[in-house]
């Protein structure tokens, strides 16, 4: 009660320095805000975490509460400006991806991974698809359109429906501080589908047009661009992984500071060469952790910026969210959010059963793929754009999903992490008992 009744109090003083801020200065108002969120997430975690919840959850609540979408004490224009912050912190993220993936447990897994990643992305695709297309007639934006238009629509649904939350499944495996079988699972198909959803894009988007308007025709000239920006941003990763190394190796002083300059340096590097920098800086902490002996002093020097940078990327995140979207969409928002978990949870039971893993991954993994946000809002913002006649009203649907997808997911998957004894409280737990 303690932690509530100060949250409440800080929201409101929040709420007085939002409301006699002088609009003429509005410069500073970002950093402002920004200490406000990253205390007000740190409070909001700390209750969420005493009723068993994931503390990125609170951070994710707060951030919807704050932002311009409810108490609007938070502006629009001010989470526009905090973008940058956002992708400082989803390189950390991702150097902690790369760092967490040791390539001893991906060469043990590799055939679990490889199939489940398969069955996931095949099974949800089409279920999706097949489902929207089966429902047009009922859908409202898609009444009076022709059959390639509905099809088009159904792919792109398809293609939301495969893509996930890296950076919320890794908050959630760093929060717990997971170890075990299920984590190792989870986290190499994480990985290899952060990969693959890109060349999804790259792909299934210019054909949706294609099929709309098969004038435009269909060229393999993005897929080839996108490829070789995943290949460049990859041995980009690996050169700045070897740069990291070499610090770590001969100076002991300012870690913490060091390994937030690399998340900056990578952003910096994707936007200045046009690559990937979540991928140069997952291929940084691979490089790092399987080519070097300084993989702990990484992990260690990045746990001691977990918590600003979790609190800050996911209110950040909720800020932007509009949940008001569910008053209009939640009725196909539901019904497929309802088909993809059904085909997540398939597709990895029938992988795992295959590849004879352990009842942990057959019955649980799934829920480490359940949540959705930034490359999922991404194809969001590129629908809207591509296809004006419908793409707004698809845009509003995958932003409804990303929005409960988002608040159900990091909660199943910590239930999943405890449930099977790889949370590291649940692991203390047990060295007691002993």
């Amino acid at each position: 009660m303690a932690r509530l009744f100060t949250l409440v109090a800080f929201i409101a003083v929040t709420h007085l320095v939002g409301v006699f801020r002088l609009t003429e200065t509005t410069s500073g108002s970002a950093t402002l805000f920004l200490g406000f969120l990253l205390l007000a997430s740190f409070l909001a975690g700390r209750a969420v975490r005493t009723v068993g919840l994931p503390q990125i959850t609170g951070y994710l609540v707060i951030g919807m509460v704050l932002g311009p979408f409810a108490l609007e004490i938070i502006p629009a224009e001010t989470v526009a400006e905090l973008a940058y912050v956002n992708e400082v912190a989803l390189a950390l993220i991702a150097l902690s991806a790369g760092g967490e993936l040791r390539l001893e447990a991906v060469r043990e897994r590799i055939g679990s991974i490889g199939m489940i990643t398969a069955f996931q992305i095949v099974f949800m695709f089409f279920s999706v698809a097949a489902a929207v297309y089966w429902a047009r007639g009922t859908i409202g934006f898609l009444q009076g359109q022709p059959a390639t238009a509905a099809l088009a629509a159904s792919i792109l649904f398809g293609l939301v429906a495969v893509a996930k939350s890296p950076a919320t499944t890794i908050a959630v495996i760093t929060e717990e501080r997971a170890r075990g079988i299920l984590t190792d699972t989870v986290l190499g198909i994480t990985v290899l589908k952060d990969v693959i959803i890109l060349i999804l894009v790259a792909l299934l988007i210019p054909l949706s047009s294609a099929i709309v308007d098969p004038a435009s025709g269909f060229s393999l000239q993005i897929f080839w661009n996108i490829l070789l920006r995943i290949l460049g941003s990859l041995a980009v990763g690996m050169v700045l992984g070897w740069f990291v190394n070499v610090y770590l190796r001969k100076i002991r002083a300012y870690r913490i500071l060091f390994v937030l300059g690399v998340a900056f340096l990578a952003v910096y590097l994707g936007e200045a060469f046009h690559l990937e920098y979540i991928l140069i800086a997952m291929a940084a902490g691979f490089s790092v952790q399987n080519f070097s002996k300084q993989g702990r002093r990484l992990l260690r020097a990045l746990e001691a910026n977990s918590l600003p940078v979790y609190a800050l990327f996911f209110a950040v995140a909720g800020a932007a969210l509009d949940f008001t979207v569910l008053r209009t969409a939640w009725m196909i928002a539901g019904a497929i959010i309802l088909t993809r978990a059904v085909a997540l949870w398939l597709s990895t039971y029938l992988a795992a059963r295959m590849v004879s893993d352990p009842p942990s991954i057959r019955r649980h993994a799934w829920m480490g793929f359940m949540a959705q946000a930034g490359v999922t809002l991404g194809i969001a913002n590129i629908i809207r754009d591509g296809f004006p006649i419908w793409g707004e009203a698809v845009a509003t649907v995958i932003i409804a999903m990303i929005a409960v997808n988002q608040l159900v997911g990091p909660p199943a998957f910590r239930w999943a992490l405890v449930r099977t004894g790889e949370s590291h409280a649940d692991r203390s737990k047990r060295r007691r008992r002993r």
